[in-house]
């Protein structure tokens, strides 16, 4: 149970107390503290509940809670008993549960005992703290480390520590008596046991306070200003400063000095339960968290290994689930091999692993030098992926393909450098995944590849739907791609992702289809041709995309959707290009690959040298919240066909706050048959709001209640040619 329940719960059962349990209850006192110490603030707020007894004597039940800056906090709930003696002096036992939420995340009890001696000028007291229960995980000082040619996990620790403390003090006289004010000196020390291979703490503790009754409006009530100075052999010296507000409810008649009765004075005790927490916890095998299986075999390859056959021999050797880990600079005149469950890991990289029995996970660092791998065959990749494989903290230049896959499943990439890659002659990609399920690309940058401007040999047609070659990034018939937080720079095309195509031209099929495609928080910038290139595939949802070709004299389109279906698009900005987002379909693609059910919301378009959408047959298009500024023919470019085999006419669009601003011939261009268009469309500092082309075959359709505005006007189908024009 958190602190505020317990708390409610106790200040619940208290005020019921105070009403039949004692004739004599006394005002029950509300306490609020505030401290500034060991570098962090703190504050309280607490209950307490005095009931007088005859003689004198007195019972109290006391609630509190304590937080600090973070998530550490405390409850606490006691009782305790004080007895009058002569010459003014008080004897007093009490004891409380304490509960603590560490910053760990952790819950800790603790039994606390204490006994007080308060006379008119001096005081003492003395406290001992008993932890209830085991030690607890902290989970964020768990770790991961090489023993042998094995990996282990050992899960960080926490436990409450045992511990005294006991102190005396005295009032000062400094005050005369008509103040009503008092000030107090105390001196102490403190002890917590050393049990589990620590050393015990031992300190020292000096503190002041300054005490105030009568404060104005509040009958009985204090205020207290402290300082204090400790030191121990853990801590070293620290310093504090609080200040406490006591206030009896409903007022009190002990005013001026008789407000600083003992009898209702505070319990001094330790506001925390003190905790230790270290790495030092159950020392268990490690699985890794990509896959799920237990680490095999540790390895370590670099140049002193030898060539790439004395590699791969090596992660032969290794076996299933092998953890290698590179080092140093590395050049290949073939491909490395990865097998089956093999986690490459460059040095000052990192992999996440967890603790086989705890479940517990943490990222495993690697040591060494910085790895890079060279390959120097452009005829050969510079690393093959097996099923469940992982490659992490690497650059990787030259080669084919810097990383490549074939026929496998349940890959992870992360946190990769690759360049260089592909040559005129022979092609290559930085990544190339052909006819892979479930494939993960994170944190990686990929730049400086070969650029292809060969129209004849680069760019691509949909005779030859499974070739865009020179990609940063190739996914040919893979289903359950991720590519998150990745940068793009300097590239021939950015992603390509397509189901890949089989059977003839005339009749072809799909065979690997390109499925559930996620493209999250990626910047693509100087893409020679498409930014991103998706043909054929299905499910793709792209989240924080920025494709930016504005710095460069030849580009092409920057997102292009061919014949690819449910797609959902948001929070995409798209600079420069020739156009922006591009939603096409070609007959040539295997049937039902069609580009329809697109959701776009939030879409910036800026300086493309033509439209800034571009729709040629497609359908269920809905475009939200998308600004188009400079485009350099239209705002939005609506392309039918005629003839149905080609696709037909463009139909179900809608455009919901659609803007135009500053196109340099219109926001709408209409071709060719259209049919259900409606929505909103606000064209600004722009020549037409729409242009329709002039042949016999454009014409607007609208049926089933379809309306479409122009800056607040709906456009009339029947009149579409000699309104916009």
């Amino acid at each position: 149970m958190k602190f505020p329940s317990l708390f409610v719960v106790a200040l619940a059962s208290g005020t019921a107390l105070s009403s039949h349990a004692f004739a004599q209850a006394q005002q029950p006192i509300l306490e609020l503290e505030g401290n500034l110490a060991y570098g962090h603030g703190n504050g309280g707020i607490g209950i307490f509940m005095p009931f007088l007894l005859d003689g004198g004597n007195g019972v109290f039940f006391d609630a509190s809670g304590h937080f600090v800056e973070g998530s550490a906090r405390q409850a606490s709930f006691g009782m305790g008993y004080r007895h009058r003696i002569e010459n003014g002096w008080l004897l007093g036992g009490y004891g409380y549960l304490d509960v603590f939420n560490s910053e760990h995340g952790n819950t800790f009890n603790q039994l606390s005992f204490g006994v007080e001696a308060l006379g008119p000028v001096f005081e003492a007291r003395a406290n001992v703290y008993l932890p209830l229960g085991d030690d607890k995980v902290a989970a964020s000082l768990s770790h991961a480390f090489v023993s042998g040619s094995e990996l282990k996990f050992q899960a960080g620790r926490e436990f409450a520590r045992t511990g005294a403390d006991a102190e005396a003090g005295m009032r000062l006289p400094v005050f005369p008596e008509g103040i009503n004010a008092e000030m107090k000196v105390f001196g102490g020390a403190y002890w917590y046991d050393g049990a589990r291979g620590l050393d015990d703490t031992l300190g020292v503790k000096a503190r002041t306070e300054v005490s105030f009754s009568g404060l104005p409006g509040v009958s009985g009530s204090t205020l207290v200003l402290g300082a204090s100075v400790s030191y121990d052999n853990e801590d070293r010296t620290e310093f504090g400063l609080t200040a406490r507000l006591r206030v009896p409810l409903g007022g009190s008649s002990r005013t001026g000095k008789a407000a600083f009765d003992p009898m209702f004075q505070r319990v001094e005790r330790s506001d925390f339960v003190r905790t230790h927490a270290d790495r030092d916890g159950v020392i268990e095998a490690a699985e890794f968290v990509h896959g799920g299986q237990a680490v095999g075999k540790v390895v370590s390859i670099s140049s002193a290994t030898g060539d790439a056959a004395a590699i791969n021999a090596a992660l032969t050797t290794a076996g299933t689930n092998a953890l290698v880990l590179a080092n140093g600079g590395i050049s290949v005149s073939q491909a490395l091999q990865l097998g089956t469950g093999q986690h490459l890991l460059g040095g000052g990289g990192s992999i996440a692993v967890r603790g086989a029995n705890s479940r517990i996970q943490a990222a495993f660092r690697a040591g060494g030098e910085a790895a890079s791998l060279t390959g120097t065959n452009p005829l050969a990749n510079v690393v093959t992926m097996g099923t469940g494989s992982e490659i992490a903290g690497l650059a990787i230049t030259g080669g084919l393909a810097g990383i490549a896959s074939n026929g496998t499943s349940n890959l992870s990439i992360r946190n990769v450098d690759i360049s260089k890659t592909g040559t005129k002659d022979v092609g290559g990609d930085g990544i190339r995944l052909d006819n892979v399920t479930g494939a993960t690309i994170e944190g990686a940058k990929i730049h400086d590849l070969y650029i292809c401007d060969n129209n004849n040999s680069c760019e691509f047609a949909v005779g030859r739907p499974n070739l865009a070659p020179h990609a940063a990034i190739a996914a040919l018939g893979t289903n359950g791609l991720t590519i998150r937080n990745t940068v793009i720079d300097k590239v021939t095309y950015g992603i390509f992702a397509g189901s890949r195509i089989g059977g003839s031209r005339w009749d072809p099929v799909i065979a690997n289809k390109a499925a559930n495609i996620v493209i999250d928080n990626v910047t693509i910038s100087r893409s020679r041709r498409e930014g991103i290139l998706l043909v054929a595939a299905d499910d793709v949802k792209m989240n924080k995309v920025t494709v930016d070709n504005s710095k460069q004299g030849l580009d092409m389109d920057l997102v292009v959707l061919q014949g690819t279906s449910n797609v959902t698009i948001k929070d995409m900005t798209l600079s420069g290009g020739i156009n922006g987002l591009m939603l096409i379909s070609a007959s040539t693609l295997p049937e039902g690959a069609k580009t329809t059910n697109v959701r776009v919301d939030r879409l910036k378009i800026d300086g493309t040298r033509q439209a800034g959408v571009f729709l040629n047959p497609v359908s269920d298009i809905h475009l939200k919240n998308v600004t188009v500024t400079n485009a350099g023919t239209y705002g939005a470019h609506i392309y039918g066909s005629e003839y149905e085999f080609l696709g037909g006419a463009v139909k179900d669009i809608t455009f919901e706050d659609f803007r135009v601003d500053r196109a340099k011939a219109a926001g709408l261009y209409f071709a060719n048959p259209v049919e259900n268009i409606r929505g909103d469309v606000t064209v600004l500092n722009t020549p037409l709001n729409c242009l329709a082309e002039t042949g016999n075959s454009t014409s607007l359709t609208q049926t089933g209640g379809s309306v479409l505005k122009l800056n607040g006007t709906a456009l009339e189908a029947n009149k579409l040619k000699t309104t916009c024009k």
